[in-house]
């Protein structure tokens, strides 16, 4: 019986996957980097899809040119991290994908989590008025001791604890406040449209620090565990300080990204 010609599909041929050159360890955290990567930007389905999944093995390891072994470590590495668990039978599945908060971009956490389609909910710890310690007395421009706005929320996105914010703000703040309701509003938007002022830039700062046993306790977290720690200093358009923010995020949660335009020319650091 003669043998029926071989068609290959309509694809074919493909361009050749590159070969990673080097160790299988070195290659095994270059795969693990690549998918980390697409993971947090949800190319894998993500926060808010009912079943994130990678892609089988083989694919992977066509994909991106090393072998299935090489696929193996890098994704026991990304399981080691929390990002994928892998079940018997079914697949690799997402379950630490994170939420990416803009910082080159002055926006409230309602704003910046739209095209998401997740809930965000607000839990008010606290709201007064607070004497302006010096610190705050510096950065807010306002006589030591005067009074401030002070507001302190737990944040939680998909019913899931995010963040605790803790905000100094000018005391023309408490106006906007009064008689809304702090669980379904940013405060940048708040103010904005209740004071008739516009926001205009913020200095930020970001670093990592352990969680004390107050903020692991709201966040759902141990004691000690690592959080993402931005602090912000929100101006008005005339450069008026307004507010002096601090907010702890849960690092498994959420990753912090800016676009950073490239300056020549200038004093470089």
């Amino acid at each position: 019986m003669a043998r029926r010609p071989h068609t290959p599909p309509k694809a074919f041929p493909r361009p050749p996957a590159r070969k990673y050159e080097g160790k299988r360890e070195d290659a095994a955290r270059w795969v693990r980097d690549n998918l980390r990567t697409q993971i947090l930007e949800g190319a894998f389905g993500g926060l808010g899809a009912p079943r994130p999944m990678l892609p089988p093995e083989n694919e992977l390891a066509a994909a991106m040119g090393v072998s299935r072994n090489v696929i193996r470590e890098a994704l026991d590495l990304l399981r080691g991290e929390g990002l994928i668990t892998r079940v018997q039978g079914a697949g690799t599945f997402v379950t630490g994908a994170k939420l990416r908060q803009p910082v080159d971009r002055l926006v409230g956490l309602a704003e910046s989590l739209a095209g998401y389609q997740l809930e965000v909910a607000n839990e008010v710890l606290a709201v007064h008025l607070s004497p302006a310690t010096p610190m705050v007395a510096t950065k807010l421009g306002v006589p030591e001791g005067s009074e401030t706005a002070f507001i302190e929320r737990l944040r939680s996105v998909g019913n899931a604890p995010l963040s605790l914010d803790t905000s100094a703000l000018r005391p023309e703040a408490m106006e906007a406040f009064a008689g809304e309701d702090l669980t379904s509003v940013d405060v940048f938007t708040l103010v904005e449209d209740k004071l008739g002022i516009r926001l205009g830039e913020a200095e930020n700062t970001i670093e990592a620090v352990p969680a004390d046993a107050g903020t692991a306790r709201h966040l759902d977290i141990r004691t000690g565990a690592p959080v993402l720690l931005l602090h912000r200093l929100t101006r008005l358009e005339d450069g008026t300080p307004f507010d002096l923010e601090t907010v702890r995020y849960r690092a498994d949660r959420v990753c912090l990204f800016s676009l950073n335009p490239r300056v020549t020319g200038g004093p470089t650091n």
